[in-house]
């Protein structure tokens, strides 16, 4: 019962993460102020990060787990000490403390990544999430506008600028600056019953999602003045083991990372161009 109740949970989450919208912060009047937009992705370097397997296989696993269960022992005896003996389970938790780290060490050794597979599956993680190109948070943009019949120029790429006035000269209003400013494989809390209902040790081989995040800037051209700036994130809807992520020249990573972009692009589009109205259904006759 506890394990369907477990999966209804993960899977409600998950939804809610596929589901998940960007409300725009600017209102109708703000991003009529903004008059002809100008977007334009600005080359610069994106903070790349990956929260990989323990290092050196099973006897790094099963040094963290050890460590785990002298933590859980330990606590259990702060825990019982600082109830006077009321909190009885954390009395016998503490007295099972050479049990805590036998099965820590036993589980962290288990579940370790073997160190070659996991240097394989680092690089190929490594070579896609730096093949990222923030040009296609551009092209998103551009077949949005395209689709909406919303009038924006894309300007092309570029390090980031000092001064906008000479866009102003092209009859460009406001620059919409957007910057990938981070790319990463970070922890999540894994929704597998397994590794819920079991004593583990998580950050031997831990679960993990891509997260991405881009900011935006609007640039008065007059002035140079920054009108607005907002930053959006986006967590990949699937969550994996680290190889998992890896496997087939790290398939998967590529395109939750593809996807992401899109994404972000999607959230500026509604930003800038607002949310698109549904047209009302026939009404039957």
């Amino acid at each position: 019962m506890t394990r369907i109740v477990v999966s209804a949970l993960a899977l409600a989450l998950g939804l809610g993460a596929c589901a998940a919208k960007t409300v725009p912060s600017l209102s109708d009047e703000q991003r009529r102020a903004l008059g002809r937009v100008g977007v334009v992705v600005v080359e610069a370097p994106t903070k790349s990060s990956v929260a990989g397997p323990t290092p050196l296989g099973g006897i790094g696993g099963g040094v963290l787990g050890a460590a785990e269960g002298v933590g859980v022992g330990v606590l259990s005896g702060a825990g019982c000490l600082f109830t006077a003996g009321y909190a009885w389970p954390l009395c016998i938790s503490a007295i099972m403390t050479p049990y805590w780290v036998g099965r820590g060490l036993v589980e962290g050794a288990l579940n370790a990544v073997p160190e070659g597979e996991r240097r394989a599956a680092q690089a190929a993680i490594v070579a896609a999430i730096g093949g990222v190109e923030t040009r296609r948070i551009a092209r998103g943009i551009e077949e949005e506008a395209q689709r909406r019949a919303w009038a924006v120029t894309v300007m092309s790429p570029g390090p980031p600028q000092a001064s906008h006035r000479d866009a102003a000269a092209a009859g460009i209003d406001t620059v919409a600056e957007i910057t990938l400013l981070r790319l990463a494989l970070t922890g999540r809390p894994s929704s597998s019953p397994e590794d819920t209902l079991k004593l583990s040790v998580p950050d031997v081989n831990p679960t993990l999602g891509l997260l991405a995040e881009a900011r935006l800037r609007l640039v008065r051209t007059t002035d140079d003045v920054v009108v607005f700036e907002r930053t959006y994130r986006r967590l990949s809807p699937r969550d994996m083991k680290f190889v998992e992520w890896a496997r087939d020249d790290a398939a998967e990573l590529r395109t939750a990372r593809d996807q992401a972009l899109d994404d972000l692009a999607r959230d500026v589009t509604v930003e800038l161009a607002g949310v698109e109205q549904q047209s009302a259904p026939p009404s039957p006759e």
